[in-house]
C-alpha cells in the first residue's frame, strides 16, 4: 500500500464530510503501520467525530509522543481536551501548537476559545488578535474576541466585534448569539432580539439560545411574545430549571399567577433547595393570593444573594407567635412601604407577648411610637436591645398564618403623634385637597416601571374645584421644577422632617393619588382615601386586577390595561376625580 497515496485519498474524502470512509483507510495504514503520525493525527479526529473523546486523546497523543515537533497533533489534541471539559490541558496542547508554528491562526483562535472558557479573557483578547494579525477577515477570531471584551466588560467593543464578523459571514450563528449577549449586558433589550433570532434560524434545536430570546423579549416587556420562546426551550429541555423559573416570572407578570406557580413548583421538583426558586414561588403565590404557601415560601429570601447584606445574626431565637412573658424585638428590613404596611402586625404581637420594642428607620420612629402596643422603639443601626425572642417585621404575617381571609385590616392602625400639625396651607385650602406622590425609590429594580413623570399628570390638574399638593419626597421630586402645571401644584414638603409630618398632611386632606410608594402605604394605614395608580406588573401584595385591596379598605386602584400604559390610568384618575370633585 502506498501509504501517502492512500492517506490523500483519506484525506479528501476527511474534507468531504464523507468520515466513515475515510476513517476506513486510516485504519488500514495503521494496520500496516501502527506509528504512522498523520493518520494517527487524523484517525483521532475522526474518533472525536464520532464522540469517541477517549480513544481520540489516545491515538492523537501517540501521535505527538512519535512527533514532538509537529503542531498538528497538538492542535487537534488541544480539541479533544476542550470537547471534554479538561480547559487547563486544552490551554497547554494550543500553547503548544502555537509555539511550534505560529503563524497556525486555527492554534491561535482555539487559544482563544479555550481562555474564554476559562475566563482569562485577556489571555483570550491576546490570542484572539493574533489570530487577527495573521488573517485580519476570520469570522471566528472576531467572535472570539467579541466573547473576551465582553468578559472584560467591554460590551460596546464587542458588539463592534461580533458586527464586524457578521459582516463577513452574515449567517453566524455564534456571532448573532453573542451579538444578542451584549446586547443584553447594555440593556438593549429590544435590540438583543433579531440577533438572537438570527442565531436560532441556523440552530433550532439549542434550548439556550431560544432561553436567551425569551429573556430578551420578557426584559423588553414583549411578555406575551416571550412565553412561546421560553416553552420552545423547555420542549427541547424539560427540566431546564432556569427556563421555568423566568417563565413563571414571565407569567406572573401577566397576571397568570396559577400558571405560574404551577411553573415554579415542577422546578422545585428538579431542584428542591434553590432558594431563588422558593423565593419566586413566594411572590407568585403570595400575588395569586394563595398567603399560606407564600408567606412560608417568603422565609427564604435571607437565602436569597439581594439579601445577604441584610441579614443579621442573632442569639435569641425567632418567635413562632406563640405567647411569651418576656421582650419580644421586632427589626425592620426593607423600604418605607414594606413598614408602613406590615407595622399592623405589632400590636397583634403586643397580645402575645410581655412587651414590644420595635426597629424602624428614623424617619418612621415618631410615627411608630404611637402604634398600639408599641413598648418602645429604637432607630436602625442602634444596639440591639435586651430581647428574649426576634422576629423580622416581614416574618410576622407567616407567625401569624395570615391566610387572605385574615388579613388585619383595621384601619387607621397608625395616627399622628401628638403636638404634630398640620401644614397651614393645607387646612385654609379651599375645594378638594388632593396629594400626590409619583415616584418611587430608584433603589427598587422596577422603580421605572411603577413610577410615573409628572408631567403625564397634567390632565388632572385640569379638573376644577381641586387643590393639589405635593407630597413627593427624595428622588423625582426635581421634575417640580420643569412642570408646566407647577403654579397649581402646592409644595407642602418643604418643612417635612419625616412620615410624622406628612401623615399629619396626609390627615386633612380629602384625597390622595400615589404609585405604589410609601405615601399610598401611609395614606392606607391612617385610613384616609388613597388612589393607587398601578403599573403592569405590579408588587406582589396588590394580587391580580382587583380595584381593591383586602389590605387597605380606604385604597381603590387604578391599573394599566397594558404593560406602560400610563395615559389610560390618568385618563381614568381625572373622570373620577372629576366625579369626586
Amino acid at each position: 500500500m502506498d501509504h501517502n497515496a492512500e492517506l490523500q485519498r483519506a484525506l479528501s474524502l476527511h474534507q468531504q464530510g464523507k468520515l466513515l470512509e475515510a476513517g476506513e483507510i486510516y485504519r488500514q495504514i495503521l494496520a500496516e503501520d501502527p506509528n504512522h503520525v498523520d493518520a494517527l493525527n487524523l484517525m483521532g479526529v475522526v474518533m472525536q467525530a464520532a464522540g469517541d473523546l477517549e480513544m481520540a486523546e489516545t491515538l492523537i497523543t501517540t501521535a505527538t509522543e512519535l512527533a514532538p515537533d509537529y503542531f498538528a497533533p497538538f492542535a487537534n489534541l488541544g480539541n479533544v481536551f476542550q470537547a471534554a471539559g479538561r480547559v487547563d490541558a486544552a490551554i497547554e496542547a494550543f500553547e503548544k501548537a502555537l509555539a511550534l508554528n505560529p503563524q497556525s491562526v486555527e492554534s491561535a483562535n482555539n487559544l482563544a476559545s479555550a481562555l474564554n472558557e476559562k475566563q482569562d479573557f485577556e489571555g483570550a483578547l491576546a490570542a484572539s488578535e493574533k489570530a487577527l494579525a495573521l488573517i485580519a477577515g476570520f469570522p471566528e477570531a472576531l467572535v472570539n474576541k467579541g466573547n473576551a471584551l465582553l468578559g472584560l466588560g467591554r460590551a460596546e467593543a464587542a458588539v463592534e466585534a461580533f458586527e464586524a464578523a457578521l459582516d463577513l459571514a452574515p449567517g453566524h450563528s455564534n456571532a448573532n448569539y453573542n451579538l444578542g449577549n451584549a446586547y443584553m449586558d447594555l440593556e438593549a433589550f429590544e435590540a438583543a432580539v433579531e440577533p438572537y433570532r438570527a442565531a436560532l434560524a441556523a440552530d433550532p434545536k439549542n434550548p439556550e439560545k431560544h432561553f436567551n430570546l425569551a429573556n430578551a423579549l420578557m426584559k423588553a416587556d414583549r411578555l406575551e411574545e416571550c412565553l412561546a420562546a421560553f416553552e420552545h426551550a423547555l420542549a427541547l429541555r424539560p427540566d431546564y430549571v432556569d427556563a421555568l423559573c423566568n417563565h413563571a416570572s414571565a407569567l406572573q407578570s401577566l397576571g397568570r399567577t396559577g400558571d405560574a406557580v404551577a411553573r415554579l413548583q415542577k422546578a422545585l421538583a428538579f431542584q428542591p433547595d434553590s432558594a431563588d426558586l422558593h423565593w419566586n414561588l413566594s411572590l407568585a403565590a403570595l400575588q395569586h393570593g394563595d398567603y399560606a404557601t407564600g408567606w412560608r415560601e417568603y422565609e427564604w429570601r435571607w437565602q436569597m444573594p439581594t439579601f445577604a447584606d441584610f441579614k443579621r445574626d442573632f442569639t435569641q431565637p425567632q418567635w413562632d407567635g406563640a405567647e411569651i412573658d418576656g421582650t419580644l424585638f421586632v427589626h425592620t428590613e426593607q423600604g418605607f412601604g414594606d413598614n408602613l404596611e406590615f407595622c399592623r402586625y405589632v400590636t397583634l404581637a403586643a397580645a402575645r407577648a410581655g412587651r414590644v420594642v420595635l426597629e424602624c428607620r428614623p424617619e418612621l420612629r415618631r410615627l411608630f411610637a404611637g402604634i398600639e402596643g408599641v413598648a418602645d422603639t429604637t432607630a436602625l443601626g442602634d444596639p440591639t436591645p435586651d430581647c428574649d425572642a426576634q422576629i423580622p417585621l416581614m416574618s410576622l404575617p407567616h407567625a401569624f398564618g395570615t391566610t387572605l381571609e385574615t388579613v388585619p385590616a383595621d384601619v387607621p392602625y397608625l395616627t399622628v403623634p401628638e403636638g404634630v400639625e398640620a401644614d397651614p396651607r393645607v387646612l385654609d385650602a379651599a375645594g378638594l385637597k388632593v396629594g400626590l406622590a409619583w415616584a418611587g425609590s430608584p433603589t427598587r429594580v422596577d422603580n421605572h416601571k411603577r413610577s410615573i413623570a409628572l408631567e403625564r399628570l397634567s390632565p388632572l390638574f385640569d379638573v376644577a374645584g381641586v387643590t393639589f399638593f405635593n407630597l413627593q419626597m427624595g428622588p423625582g421630586k426635581e421634575e417640580l421644577d420643569a412642570f408646566a402645571r407647577r403654579d397649581a401644584l402646592v409644595d407642602i414638603t418643604d418643612i417635612v422632617t419625616d412620615f410624622a409630618d406628612t401623615a399629619a398632611n396626609v390627615e386633612v386632606l380629602d384625597l390622595v393619588i400615589s404609585v405604589d410608594t410609601s405615601v399610598l402605604h401611609l395614606a392606607g394605614a391612617l385610613g384616609k382615601p388613597v388612589w393607587g395608580l398601578m403599573s403592569q406588573p405590579t408588587g406582589f401584595l396588590w394580587m391580580n386586577e382587583r380595584s381593591d385591596s383586602p389590605w387597605y379598605p380606604s385604597a381603590r386602584l387604578f391599573r394599566q390595561p397594558e404593560p406602560g400604559d400610563w395615559p389610560a390610568v390618568v385618563a381614568a384618575v381625572a373622570d373620577a376625580l372629576a366625579a369626586e370633585a
